[in-house]
């Protein structure tokens, strides 16, 4: 059982940790992919909003197009509002171009009535008049490859012109900076399938505006493992769920494996952006194969845990037997087993052996003052007589504990009673006293019962003071708190009374009845009737002449006379217990 209970839990074990560490991978791709594209929102998202405000302020006539100064000046304005945006141009139908360049902070005027693709756009633009992102273009007084977006503006079915805003490739490498990475992970966006989006310093030989060659194929670049990333030997990453929205294969270049997560970003070329995370896969096994070999491990000391078991068992199983024959013939009342049994090197079952011997010395006593036919009903059924002892009994109550809770809600007061509650019971049980029950505000204790004790007096006296100097260091708190503090009176008497099992058949509780328990509680009440002098303390602790001389107290006690009490006729001296 112990192999299988190991076994389950091992297995559990492994199978957890590869399931977190397959979430720890997906979860790390996940978040690798989901930076790059905010990076790129972030980016190019304004930079669309941009144009499309400053192509709102020229359709309302805010700003006028036919003026080509004041058209300058909004440019190079709307310049200033995104950081990323290079340029900001305003083509007007007759192709007549203004070029607002954020490097020179200048604007520039040109007539491209003689640029095809100048034509080709504003052609264009008639058959689609809503804002959009363009196909990658070559930039040459840029020198640099740009994202375009185009928002044509029209008015009255009259075409005002297009505007566009240029942002470069060069800022789109910012997206996938290293920072964070090792040296064997990578971020890349890829433009399609076939072409890489940010490789910087990419030569273009073109002095015209262009879309051919503007950005690398994969076969051209330098990096021999982003170059494969569709070739070579791939497997299917099979960990993935189909709810997780990107996909990823397994790469082998050069004898090295790679693992590729990808994912599609579409609206803002002509072509998806494919944004991905490249790691080693050994890196991204690694704790896989920790597991593996933890795994191993474990069950190869599973193995010789079991054997191990197997052998110490037998050894500790027959002296075990030997005591277990031995209890069942004391189960019986049979005490004629040998008293000593045979020791063993194993330091439990030898002190059990030795704990058995005492019990069955102490049993051959036990069966000279008390009947077999007693000690087997006590065994069998647990039912006993009760009897007439001399113990001490104790009663405690909160002054004016009415008064306090009507001005507290059910569930303040419940809070304070638990809490009193549980600073008197710790007190007597301390002392080996029994709390017999709570009723109200008050406590009933005893000492004496069950377990004799000689001294029951002296403890309940010692339970009182601990309670006195326990409430003294809760009322300062309390008073801190701005609460009031609490006040007690606690009864003690000491005498005769009958003790054990009193109830009915189906419920039977282990108390004390008799006259001691009605003094204890009439001596407890008695502190309301005493003048302040007699009881100064913030705990009022009464106890009867019997107490006193049971518990051989001499000092520390202050006689407050000997008073009556209902249902007495005798009077009762009565002492105040001093802290």
């Amino acid at each position: 059982m112990v192999a299988v209970a190991v076994l389950s839990v091992l297995g559990i074990s492994i199978i957890s940790g590869l399931t977190n560490t397959r979430e720890l991978l997906i979860d790390k791709a996940k978040a690798e992919m989901d930076l790059v594209k905010a990076n790129l929102e972030n980016l190019l998202n304004p930079a669309e909003e941009q144009v499309r405000y400053l192509a709102e302020l020229i359709y309302r006539g805010q700003i006028d197009s036919d003026d080509v100064q004041a058209l300058e000046h909004s440019l190079l304005a709307g310049l200033a509002g995104s950081s990323q945006i290079k340029g900001l141009v305003f083509v007007y139908p007759n192709l007549t171009t203004i070029v607002a360049d954020r490097r020179t902070e200048k604007t520039f005027l040109f007539d491209n009535s003689g640029d095809p693709i100048t034509a080709a756009t504003v052609s264009d633009a008639f058959d689609h008049r809503t804002g959009s992102w363009q196909r990658l273009v070559y930039a040459p007084d840029a020198g640099e490859t740009v994202l375009s977006f185009r928002q044509p503006i029209y008015k009255e079915n009259d075409l005002i012109g297009i505007l566009f805003a240029a942002v470069p490739v060069s800022v789109i490498s910012k997206a996938i900076q290293k920072n964070g990475l090792s040296e064997d992970e990578d971020r890349f966006i890829l433009y399609g399938k076939d072409h890489v989006l940010t490789q910087d310093a990419y030569p273009v030989n073109s002095d015209t505006v262009t879309y051919e060659g503007v950005v690398p194929k994969l076969s051209e670049i330098r990096d021999p493992v982003l170059a494969n990333i569709w070739k070579g030997d791939r497997s299917p990453f099979r960990l993935f769920r189909d709810e997780l929205g990107f996909d990823g294969h397994i790469l082998d270049v050069n004898g090295e494996r790679y693992q590729f997560f990808y994912t599609s970003l579409e609206g803002y070329t002509d072509r998806p952006f494919i944004i991905g995370y490249r790691v080693k896969y050994e890196d991204a096994t690694r704790e896989v194969r920790r597991l593996a070999m933890a795994g191993i491990v474990g069950l190869g000391i599973l193995v010789l845990g079991v054997i191990l078991a197997f052998f110490m068992g037998r050894r500790i199983a027959r002296p075990i037997r030997v005591l277990s024959n031995a209890s069942k013939k004391v189960s019986g009342l049979d005490f004629s087993a040998e008293a000593e049994l045979p020791s063993s090197r194993f330091q439990e079952i030898d002190e059990a052996a030795q704990a058995h011997a005492t019990m069955l010395r102490g049993l051959h006593w036990f069966e000279n003052y008390v009947p077999k036919s007693l000690v087997r009903q006590l065994m069998e059924s647990g039912v006993a007589a009760s009897e007439t002892r001399c113990v001490s009994v104790m009663f405690t109550d909160i002054v004016g504990f009415t008064s306090l809770a009507e001005t507290m809600s059910s569930h303040e007061v419940a809070d304070l009673l638990n809490h009193h509650f549980e600073l008197v019971t710790n007190c007597i049980e301390a002392e080996g006293g029994t709390v017999d029950k709570f009723i109200g505000d008050a406590v009933m204790a005893f000492w004496g019962a069950p377990a004799h004790q000689e001294d029951h007096a002296e403890r309940a006296c010692r339970a009182a003071q601990k309670i006195d100097a326990a409430i003294h260091q809760d009322n300062r708190e309390r008073v801190k708190a701005g609460e009031p503090p609490i006040r007690m009176r606690i009864g003690i008497h000491s005498g005769e009374l009958v003790v054990g099992n009193i109830g009915s058949s189906g419920r039977i509780n282990y108390t004390v009845v008799g006259d001691t328990v009605n003094i204890a509680q009439r001596i407890e009440q008695l502190g309301k009737s005493l003048p302040n002098q007699n009881c100064p303390s913030e705990v009022c602790t009464l106890i009867s002449e019997e107490t006193r001389q049971a518990a051989h107290i001499d000092t520390g006690v202050r006689d407050v006379g000997t008073h009556s009490v209902k249902g007495r006729h005798k009077s009762v001296q009565v002492y105040r217990l001093e802290r």
